[in-house]
């Protein structure tokens, strides 16, 4: 098991936030967490598709968080990804 991940840890840098395709600027988990509760279906599947995981590799490439993302990696839906990032944090 990784080091726990605080959720309220911000990006370093402004370049380094998550930029939904929306415009929404994601800066920590928590908020990446906020945003997945009430995100609609066809953007999650813009950043998450069979080739891609925008938001687990943000949380690797930027957080350092390898486990969490790979947990992640296989959500196909905003609710699954949820799941699997409480049941990492309550880990």
């Amino acid at each position: 098991m990784g080091k726990k991940i605080d959720i309220y840890q911000e990006a370093p840098t402004v370049e380094q936030y998550f930029y939904l395709h929306n415009g929404t600027p994601v800066k920590s988990l928590a908020e990446l967490i906020d945003q997945l509760v009430n995100m609609d279906q066809e953007l999650f599947c813009y950043h998450v598709h069979s080739e891609n995981n925008d938001f687990a590799n943000w949380i690797r490439d930027v957080f350092g968080a390898k486990e969490l993302a790979r947990r992640i990696k296989m959500s196909r839906s905003a609710p699954g990804m949820l799941k699997s990032i409480t049941k990492y944090l309550e880990s």
